[in-house]
Protein backbone atom coordinates (compact mmCIF):
# COMPACT_ATOMS: atom_id res chain seq x y z
CA UNK A 1 0.00 0.00 0.00
CA UNK A 2 2.87 2.40 0.70
CA UNK A 3 3.94 4.36 -2.36
CA UNK A 4 3.18 7.17 -4.80
CA UNK A 5 -0.14 7.46 -6.65
CA UNK A 6 -1.89 9.68 -9.15
CA UNK A 7 -4.70 11.90 -7.90
CA UNK A 8 -7.24 9.31 -8.91
CA UNK A 9 -6.76 6.17 -6.89
CA UNK A 10 -8.58 3.54 -4.87
CA UNK A 11 -6.78 1.46 -2.23
CA UNK A 12 -8.44 -1.34 -0.27
CA UNK A 13 -6.41 -3.51 2.08
CA UNK A 14 -7.70 -5.40 5.11
CA UNK A 15 -10.14 -2.98 6.80
CA UNK A 16 -8.58 0.07 5.16
CA UNK A 17 -10.26 1.95 2.34
CA UNK A 18 -8.64 5.03 0.81
CA UNK A 19 -9.59 6.82 -2.38
CA UNK A 20 -9.24 10.03 -4.36
CA UNK A 21 -11.89 10.51 -7.01
CA UNK A 22 -13.37 13.27 -9.13
CA UNK A 23 -13.09 15.12 -12.42
CA UNK A 24 -10.71 17.91 -13.29
CA UNK A 25 -9.46 19.86 -10.30
CA UNK A 26 -12.38 18.95 -8.05
CA UNK A 27 -11.64 15.77 -6.18
CA UNK A 28 -12.83 13.98 -3.07
CA UNK A 29 -10.52 12.33 -0.55
CA UNK A 30 -12.03 9.57 1.56
CA UNK A 31 -10.40 7.26 4.09
CA UNK A 32 -11.89 4.67 6.42
CA UNK A 33 -10.06 2.49 8.95
CA UNK A 34 -12.27 0.43 11.21
CA UNK A 35 -15.03 2.78 12.35
CA UNK A 36 -13.06 5.99 11.72
CA UNK A 37 -13.88 7.94 8.55
CA UNK A 38 -12.30 11.07 7.09
CA UNK A 39 -13.55 13.02 4.07
CA UNK A 40 -11.95 16.08 2.49
CA UNK A 41 -12.10 17.92 -0.80
CA UNK A 42 -9.06 18.61 -2.95
CA UNK A 43 -8.77 21.19 -5.72
CA UNK A 44 -5.78 20.12 -7.81
CA UNK A 45 -4.93 18.53 -11.13
CA UNK A 46 -1.16 18.26 -10.72
CA UNK A 47 1.08 16.56 -8.24
CA UNK A 48 0.76 13.14 -6.67
CA UNK A 49 -0.46 11.37 -3.58
CA UNK A 50 2.15 9.79 -1.29
CA UNK A 51 1.15 7.22 1.32
CA UNK A 52 3.96 6.30 3.71
CA UNK A 53 4.82 5.59 7.34
CA UNK A 54 5.55 8.64 9.48
CA UNK A 55 7.05 9.33 12.91
CA UNK A 56 4.74 7.35 15.24
CA UNK A 57 4.01 10.10 17.79
CA UNK A 58 1.20 12.08 16.15
CA UNK A 59 -1.78 10.11 17.48
CA UNK A 60 -4.04 10.09 19.42
CA UNK A 61 -3.22 13.79 19.81
CA UNK A 62 -0.45 15.70 18.09
CA UNK A 63 1.88 17.67 20.34
CA UNK A 64 1.51 15.49 23.45
CA UNK A 65 4.87 13.79 22.95
CA UNK A 66 7.80 13.65 20.55
CA UNK A 67 9.28 10.49 22.05
CA UNK A 68 8.69 6.78 21.54
CA UNK A 69 9.45 4.36 24.38
CA UNK A 70 9.79 0.75 23.29
CA UNK A 71 9.50 -1.60 26.25
CA UNK A 72 10.99 -5.06 25.80
CA UNK A 73 8.84 -7.98 26.86
CA UNK A 74 12.02 -9.74 28.05
CA UNK A 75 15.13 -7.83 29.19
CA UNK A 76 18.28 -7.75 27.09
CA UNK A 77 21.51 -8.14 29.10
CA UNK A 78 24.78 -7.14 27.45
CA UNK A 79 28.29 -7.64 28.77
CA UNK A 80 30.90 -4.86 29.07
CA UNK A 81 32.74 -3.50 26.05
CA UNK A 82 30.70 -5.46 23.49
CA UNK A 83 28.29 -4.71 20.65
CA UNK A 84 25.20 -6.53 19.46
CA UNK A 85 22.34 -6.00 17.01
CA UNK A 86 18.73 -7.02 17.60
CA UNK A 87 15.38 -6.33 15.95
CA UNK A 88 12.34 -4.80 17.63
CA UNK A 89 8.93 -3.75 16.38
CA UNK A 90 7.45 -0.24 16.51
CA UNK A 91 3.91 1.08 15.99
CA UNK A 92 2.88 2.34 12.57
CA UNK A 93 1.28 5.67 11.82
CA UNK A 94 0.49 6.28 8.16
CA UNK A 95 0.60 9.70 6.55
CA UNK A 96 -1.10 10.80 3.35
CA UNK A 97 0.50 13.72 1.53
CA UNK A 98 -0.10 15.85 -1.54
CA UNK A 99 3.24 16.46 -3.23
CA UNK A 100 4.24 18.65 -6.16
CA UNK A 101 7.54 20.11 -7.34
CA UNK A 102 7.69 22.80 -4.65
CA UNK A 103 5.55 21.75 -1.71
CA UNK A 104 4.45 18.90 0.53
CA UNK A 105 1.02 19.11 2.19
CA UNK A 106 -0.11 16.63 4.80
CA UNK A 107 -3.80 15.79 4.47
CA UNK A 108 -4.24 12.83 6.80
CA UNK A 109 -2.56 10.64 9.43
CA UNK A 110 -4.08 7.45 10.79
CA UNK A 111 -3.15 4.29 12.67
CA UNK A 112 -4.53 0.84 13.35
CA UNK A 113 -2.82 0.67 16.75
CA UNK A 114 -4.29 1.64 20.12
CA UNK A 115 -1.95 4.46 21.26
CA UNK A 116 -0.85 4.69 24.88
CA UNK A 117 1.42 7.05 26.80
CA UNK A 118 3.95 6.44 29.58
CA UNK A 119 6.24 8.63 31.68
CA UNK A 120 9.98 8.13 31.34
CA UNK A 121 11.88 9.50 34.32
CA UNK A 122 10.69 11.09 37.59
CA UNK A 123 7.26 12.79 37.81
CA UNK A 124 8.73 16.26 38.32
CA UNK A 125 11.14 16.22 35.37
CA UNK A 126 10.47 13.17 33.22
CA UNK A 127 9.11 13.12 29.67
CA UNK A 128 5.86 11.78 28.27
CA UNK A 129 6.45 9.09 25.66
CA UNK A 130 4.34 7.13 23.25
CA UNK A 131 4.48 3.56 24.57
CA UNK A 132 4.97 0.32 22.69
CA UNK A 133 5.78 -3.22 23.77
CA UNK A 134 8.01 -5.44 21.63
CA UNK A 135 9.66 -8.81 21.69
CA UNK A 136 13.37 -9.02 20.91
CA UNK A 137 14.37 -10.82 17.69
CA UNK A 138 17.74 -12.01 16.46
CA UNK A 139 16.54 -11.92 12.84
CA UNK A 140 14.13 -9.71 10.90
CA UNK A 141 10.64 -10.71 12.09
CA UNK A 142 7.44 -10.90 10.12
CA UNK A 143 5.12 -7.95 10.70
CA UNK A 144 1.60 -6.81 10.04
CA UNK A 145 2.76 -4.03 7.71
CA UNK A 146 -0.20 -1.72 8.38
CA UNK A 147 0.16 -2.15 12.13
CA UNK A 148 3.86 -2.38 12.99
CA UNK A 149 7.32 -1.75 11.52
CA UNK A 150 10.80 -3.18 12.07
CA UNK A 151 13.46 -1.40 14.13
CA UNK A 152 17.04 -2.61 13.94
CA UNK A 153 18.83 -1.60 17.12
CA UNK A 154 22.61 -1.70 17.39
CA UNK A 155 23.58 -1.83 21.07
CA UNK A 156 27.07 -0.89 22.22
CA UNK A 157 27.99 -1.26 25.88
CA UNK A 158 30.87 1.15 26.40
CA UNK A 159 30.61 0.75 30.18
CA UNK A 160 32.75 -1.60 32.28
CA UNK A 161 29.82 -3.49 33.83
CA UNK A 162 26.99 -5.71 32.61
CA UNK A 163 23.86 -3.70 31.78
CA UNK A 164 20.25 -4.87 31.63
CA UNK A 165 18.01 -3.14 29.09
CA UNK A 166 14.26 -3.15 29.54
CA UNK A 167 13.33 0.00 27.60
CA UNK A 168 14.66 2.21 24.81
CA UNK A 169 13.61 5.83 24.27
CA UNK A 170 13.77 7.32 20.77
CA UNK A 171 13.19 10.95 19.79
CA UNK A 172 10.88 11.43 16.83
CA UNK A 173 12.69 14.43 15.37
CA UNK A 174 15.77 12.22 14.90
CA UNK A 175 13.94 9.33 13.22
CA UNK A 176 14.76 8.19 9.71
CA UNK A 177 11.97 6.02 8.34
CA UNK A 178 12.18 3.92 5.18
CA UNK A 179 9.67 1.68 3.48
CA UNK A 180 9.07 -0.90 0.82
CA UNK A 181 6.59 -3.61 1.73
CA UNK A 182 6.99 -2.59 5.38
CA UNK A 183 8.29 0.32 7.49
CA UNK A 184 11.89 0.19 8.72
CA UNK A 185 14.19 2.20 11.01
CA UNK A 186 17.82 1.65 12.02
CA UNK A 187 18.90 3.08 15.38
CA UNK A 188 21.70 2.67 17.88
CA UNK A 189 21.93 2.66 21.66
CA UNK A 190 25.30 3.50 23.19
CA UNK A 191 25.54 2.70 26.89
CA UNK A 192 27.80 5.18 28.68
CA UNK A 193 27.06 4.33 32.31
CA UNK A 194 24.86 1.94 34.26
CA UNK A 195 21.88 4.28 33.83
CA UNK A 196 22.99 6.57 31.03
CA UNK A 197 22.95 6.13 27.27
CA UNK A 198 22.44 7.79 23.89
CA UNK A 199 20.10 6.83 21.06
CA UNK A 200 20.70 7.92 17.46
CA UNK A 201 19.44 7.00 14.00
CA UNK A 202 21.18 5.98 10.78
CA UNK A 203 20.33 7.92 7.63
CA UNK A 204 21.69 5.54 5.00
CA UNK A 205 19.02 4.39 2.56
CA UNK A 206 18.59 0.60 2.71
CA UNK A 207 18.80 -1.20 -0.61
CA UNK A 208 15.46 -1.51 -2.37
CA UNK A 209 13.64 0.87 -0.01
CA UNK A 210 12.34 4.43 -0.27
CA UNK A 211 12.73 7.29 2.16
CA UNK A 212 9.50 8.25 3.91
CA UNK A 213 8.40 11.88 4.01
CA UNK A 214 9.85 13.53 7.11
CA UNK A 215 7.10 15.51 8.85
CA UNK A 216 9.60 17.70 10.69
CA UNK A 217 11.48 18.64 7.52
CA UNK A 218 8.17 19.29 5.78
CA UNK A 219 7.33 21.75 8.57
CA UNK A 220 10.73 23.44 8.16
CA UNK A 221 11.94 22.35 11.62
CA UNK A 222 15.74 22.15 11.82
CA UNK A 223 17.55 19.44 13.72
CA UNK A 224 20.07 20.77 16.22
CA UNK A 225 21.02 17.60 18.07
CA UNK A 226 21.29 14.20 16.41
CA UNK A 227 21.10 12.11 19.56
CA UNK A 228 18.87 11.72 22.59
CA UNK A 229 20.33 11.13 26.05
CA UNK A 230 18.58 8.49 28.16
CA UNK A 231 19.48 9.89 31.58
CA UNK A 232 17.02 7.88 33.67
CA UNK A 233 18.20 4.39 32.84
CA UNK A 234 17.01 1.40 30.88
CA UNK A 235 14.63 -0.32 33.34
Amino acid sequence: MFGEYKLNVKIEEEDLKLLVEGRGKRKRYYRKVGEEEVEKFIHADKGKLVVCPVEPVNLPKEGVSEYLLVELDKPLIIEPKTESSVYLKFPIEIGVFLVDEIDVERIDIFTKTMPKYILYGPPESGIICKWWNSSVYNEIPEVDKLYEGILRLDVKNAYEEWVEIKKVVLRAIDMKIFYDGYAYMHASLKILKKSLGETTFFDRLPRGMKRAIDIYLAKGIKRLEKKFVMEWGFK
